[in-house]
């Protein structure tokens, strides 16, 4: 199980950027391997935000739809998410709120693989970095 950051389906389907053909390649290449895709509520939110914020109507469309073709499981944010969040956020200070939510989720569904692009991941040693 591979939990999915919103910069994963950015990158599919975003402008040219050094990670973009990585990120293609991977796709396919865990998809053959059978991996299963999850993602939670929060990663949706950061898509979007992060479209909205730039008014990019197209981009928010085709990340979300890909982000949703991607996963076949979607986790819900609970209170307890974000009280464990907490704990994340003065345990590791290199990771953002959504960053220790993200985590928190993780946690609570013994997800210990995430595919992103954000070095902070690093600094949890129970974490396995896909990038």
């Amino acid at each position: 199980m591979i939990y999915i950051d919103s910069c994963i389906p950015m990158y599919l389907v975003g402008a040219d950027h050094p990670n973009k053909s990585r990120v293609i390649e991977l796709v396919n290449s865990l998809i053959s391997a059978n991996e299963v895709f999850v993602t939670s509520a929060e990663t949706f939110q950061e898509i979007l935000h992060r479209y909205r914020a730039l008014h990019d109507m197209k981009n928010l469309k085709a990340a979300y739809s890909a982000l949703e073709e991607m996963v076949t499981d979607v986790f819900d944010i609970t209170k307890a998410d974000t009280d464990n969040a907490l704990h994340f956020a003065i345990e590791y200070s290199s990771l953002s709120s959504r960053d220790c939510l993200h985590s928190a989720i993780m946690k609570r569904k013994k997800c210990l693989k995430i595919w992103t692009y954000d070095k902070c991941f690093d600094e949890v040693s129970s974490f396995i970095r896909i990038f």
